[in-house]
């Protein structure tokens, strides 16, 4: 099954951090059961109960376009929401980890040498980890290095594999984001999720990065 949430639990979505780039994994239980259960939640707004029928499910999502999608979607409320982190999640689907490079979260916080830009890629023109207001990345976010993102646009490798993305569906936008000094970040490699080998350079910002950071989007 696919839902969409109210606004109120996009909001608090956008407030935990993501489990990849462009996704969460959430545990929670729906409104009036007790039954904790597993969703993957597509830019804060798009729930798709995680089964045998997930992927085909977020295809359809991104195939019809989220606001279209929504317009017929069942409403679910969601309680006690905890969302898994990449490790976590891992785990869970018993992906081996990278026995040599460590993912993002797992390495030291470190700072922004204010001039490095840092690119994230979407399904969604309409990403909700940019804050177009403040124009920055929201705190809890993933992006790539501008350095990787193009790189693998030049050596035309599969950015779904490159950056085990949920979706076999083709990346159509990139954010770029370029955070100043007093901003900090996690680097690592992308670990194998979602049935996808990984390899990219990923980094996470566990803190907004500060206002006017967010540069400009373009086509991927």
């Amino acid at each position: 099954m696919i839902y969409k949430l109210a606004i109120e639990q996009e909001i608090h979505l956008l407030r935990l951090p993501e489990t990849g780039m462009g996704f969460q994994v959430v545990e929670a239980s729906q409104y009036g059961s007790y039954l904790r259960e597993k969703f993957l939640v597509l830019n804060s707004e798009v729930v798709v109960k995680i089964n045998e029928s997930t992927s085909e499910n977020v295809r359809k999502v991104i195939n019809e376009g989220v606001e279209k999608f929504k317009a017929s979607a069942q409403l679910i409320i969601l309680t006690a929401m905890t969302v898994l982190n990449e490790k976590q999640f891992r785990n869970i689907i018993n992906e081996s980890a990278n026995p040599i490079e460590r993912a993002a979260i797992e390495n030291p916080v470190e700072e922004a040498n204010g001039k490095e830009i840092f690119t994230r890629i979407s399904a969604f023109e309409d990403d909700k980890r940019i804050d177009k207001i403040k124009l920055c990345l929201r705190e809890g976010s993933y992006t790539t290095t501008n350095l990787d993102y193009l790189k693998c646009k030049e050596t035309n490798d599969d950015p779904i594999e490159r950056y085990a993305l949920p979706n076999n569906d083709k990346i159509q936008f990139a954010f770029h984001i370029q955070p100043i000094k007093s901003d900090t970040l996690q680097r690592g490699i992308v670990q194998p999720a979602n049935g996808k080998i990984g390899g990219g350079d990923e980094a996470f910002f566990a803190k907004e990065t500060a206002f006017g950071t967010f540069k400009q989007q373009t086509f991927y």
